[in-house]
């Protein structure tokens, strides 16, 4: 059977269609806070994946708190001459440049160099020039997020040496107190802690994909991080039932709205990203609160706000049918939706104008409510 293609004039009606719909879209929501009690753990930092600010940098850490993030993640590497650093990769390549500026050859390992050659000679990796700034070593980052308020996640990298694990415990003791901080790991440094070294009073973080639920949840005063993107959906809500009726606090990674969805469905406790931003509840100054019915009028009214240079984006609705979404950096469909269905999505922005667009929605696409938000940090 032949496939009739829209014309060019029914396809300009269909995307005109949405600020035609006032019958059907109620007045926006307020915007007021929703407190939810979960937190939002800045991964390596606010730092929108190296182009905000590089990785575990000082700036990531001041640019974590200033959005609003309660937590922080890092990661520990060692030098040649066995510092503890602030570092994910294993090499430099993905996160650092040589001092002028050239790429780092990917063979070069953090454990290969002198922490000395490592803050002298490299940079980490940043849009601005301002913020490509030297590595920071696990104290230095461990301070700056105590002095910023943040709780702080600490990941040993898989295959690391034993005499790690005392130095990184005996720097967070010192710069946290015990019990202050969190070791997260692929679940072999949680082994280590608990039934190698015998510490208790330490909370741990477990990987789920990366172990069983039963053995995370032995080693007692574990977090249990189920993957929002590993699981499948009903698998994912009955790991996320099976640890609140134990008892046990929750964790999930989203990045973009189709998992940060599901993580808004589900009792997760610690919500882990590199690009959302953290619920509002106030924080920096809003500088475009949307109101009315009208989205064609919200979506001039958003970008004649301006660029913002670090602010966040919050979008809440409520929709029946289905439609495509543009918001900042991102695209993603409404799932269908027979009765109305409340979704939120919330972005970090970096040196732009937040984008907010609504197209191609389905002939019984509907709002009943809607509301977005511009803050600048």
């Amino acid at each position: 059977m032949a496939r009739t293609v829209p014309n060019r004039e029914y396809m300009l009606k269909r995307r005109l269609l949405i600020p035609l719909l006032l019958p059907w879209i109620a007045a926006g929501c307020s915007g007021a806070e929703e407190d939810t009690g979960r937190h939002f753990i800045a991964h390596r930092g606010a730092t929108m994946r190296c182009t905000l600010a590089g990785e575990n940098s000082r700036e990531a850490v001041r640019y974590a708190a200033r959005a609003g993030f309660d937590c922080i993640e890092t990661d520990v590497r060692w030098t040649s001459d066995s510092v503890l650093v602030a570092v994910h990769d294993a090499t430099l390549a993905r996160t650092f440049t040589y001092n002028d500026g050239r790429p780092v050859p990917k063979e070069i390992a953090v454990s290969d160099i002198s922490y000395a050659e490592l803050r002298d000679s490299f940079r980490l990796k940043a849009a601005r020039p301002e913020y490509r700034t030297r590595v920071l070593t696990l104290e230095e980052f461990c301070t700056e997020c105590r002095d910023c308020g943040l709780r702080t996640f600490i990941e040993p990298k898989k295959v690391t040496p034993n005499w790690v694990y005392p130095e990184l415990i005996a720097t967070a003791d010192r710069i946290f107190g015990r019990g202050g901080y969190v070791i997260t790991s692929n679940n072999e440094a949680n082994d280590r802690i608990r039934l190698e070294m015998g510490i208790r009073d330490i909370p741990l973080m477990g990987i789920l994909y990366q172990s069983t639920y039963e053995h995370i949840a032995s080693l007692g005063g574990t977090v249990m991080a189920i993957s929002a993107t590993r699981f499948g959906e009903e698998e994912y809500f009955a790991h996320v039932s099976r640890a609140k009726a134990d008892g046990l606090e929750t964790e999930s990674h989203a990045d973009d709205f189709e998992h940060f969805d599901r993580i808004n469905n589900a009792d997760i406790d610690y919500v882990s990203t590199d690009l959302l931003a953290p619920d509002y509840t106030g924080q920096g100054e809003t500088i475009y609160q949307s109101r009315g019915r009208d989205v064609g009028k919200i979506a001039s009214e958003s970008a004649a706000s301006g660029k913002v240079e670090f602010g966040a984006v919050y979008l809440d609705l409520e929709w029946s049918g289905s439609a495509t979404v543009t918001l900042a950096s991102q695209s993603f469909t409404l799932p269908e939706a027979a009765s109305p269905r409340r979704a939120r999505h919330q972005l970090l922005v970096f040196d732009a104008v937040p984008a907010f667009e609504i197209t191609s929605p389905s002939e019984n696409f509907r709002i009943k409510r809607i509301s977005l938000r511009i803050v600048r940090f």
